[in-house]
């Protein structure tokens, strides 16, 4: 029992340290055409971005991890591991979406005839 709530307490922290991470890269990259930061700009962030990005991150993290802990025995470098796939994956989930937006803005280009 004591590792199904442990399972559930790490994807939680995933789930919601992406979404943060997500939501403060967009209001930062887009900060000069952004006139006000709100709490409903935050909450359409989070749907929009953070909601798409962060699930897949945490489910390929949480996975990933089982394995992880069950190959590395050294403290230090599991965290220093973790760190890096944590943010590998948020890079790469943010790279395929970004391909995803673009690629449907093509599609879907309402200058095309």
């Amino acid at each position: 029992m004591k590792n199904i709530t442990q399972v559930i307490g790490k994807t939680l922290l995933v789930f919601l340290l992406s979404n943060v991470m997500v939501t403060v890269y967009f209001i930062y990259s887009y900060s000069s055409i952004i006139e006000s930061v709100n709490v409903e700009l935050i909450v359409k962030i989070i749907k929009q971005f953070g909601l798409i990005i962060s699930i897949p991150t945490t489910i390929l993290f949480v996975l990933m991890d089982m394995i992880l802990i069950k190959i590395i025995k050294n403290i230090w470098a599991l965290y220093l591991i973790r760190i890096i796939a944590f943010l590998g994956l948020l890079y790469i989930m943010c790279l395929i979406f970004s391909v995803y937006i673009i690629t449907s803005a093509l599609i879907d280009n309402p200058l095309a005839k």
